[in-house]
């Protein structure tokens, strides 16, 4: 093989092993990894690790979507909040939820029909990993629908018997508190 037909898939199995990367205070410029695919040398040399500062990537409001490398969470406002009060890093907050897999439209977990909406710590990694992100782009009292790619999921174990290894999960969630704070 040349270097030529050796560099797509050289880049394809370089693009499968950044998108097992979850690192999320760091992401790849994969557009660079393509560009420079042709040529052997530029390519390994254009391997750039960027830093992610984690709230500025979170507050993005274009179309409300996070995305670090090949791995995404989406939120799309159901209704909107105060728009000036958000989650920090630390804050026990309280929402109601429901949850449903991507996929099948199977829901699996819902604090509504429990009737006892949950409280947890955002940012200690008490919840999801798309949680941790997603819900630090709400405001208080806003009702969003946030769209979870497997690995801001539950991973390549899945949660059985519920939820299948490389799930794609859908929440409706709603901020009702941050401390003690209400809209």
């Amino acid at each position: 093989f040349s270097v030529s037909q050796m560099a797509p898939r050289v880049v394809l199995c370089v693009a499968a092993a950044l998108a097992l990367h979850t690192d999320v205070s760091h992401a790849y410029h994969i557009p660079t990894l393509f560009a420079a695919a042709p040529h052997s040398a530029i390519f390994a040399s254009s391997i750039h690790r960027l830093p992610i500062h984690p709230i500025a990537a979170l507050r993005t409001q274009k179309a409300g979507v996070l995305e670090l490398g090949m791995q995404m969470v989406t939120r799309e406002v159901i209704s909107e909040g105060d728009c000036k009060t958000f989650p920090q890093e630390g804050d026990l907050l309280t929402v109601h939820y429901e949850g449903t897999l991507a996929r099948e439209g199977t829901k699996f977990d819902s604090s509504y029909d429990r009737g006892e909406p949950m409280q947890f710590v955002i940012g200690e990694g008490q919840v999801i990993k798309g949680w941790d992100r997603g819900i630090m782009e709400m405001s208080l009292g806003e009702k969003a629908t946030l769209n979870i790619a497997p690995f801001f999921g539950y991973g390549p174990r899945g949660d059985p018997p519920t939820i299948p290894p490389m799930s794609p999960l859908v929440f409706i969630i709603e901020l009702l508190a941050i401390n003690d704070q209400k809209p």
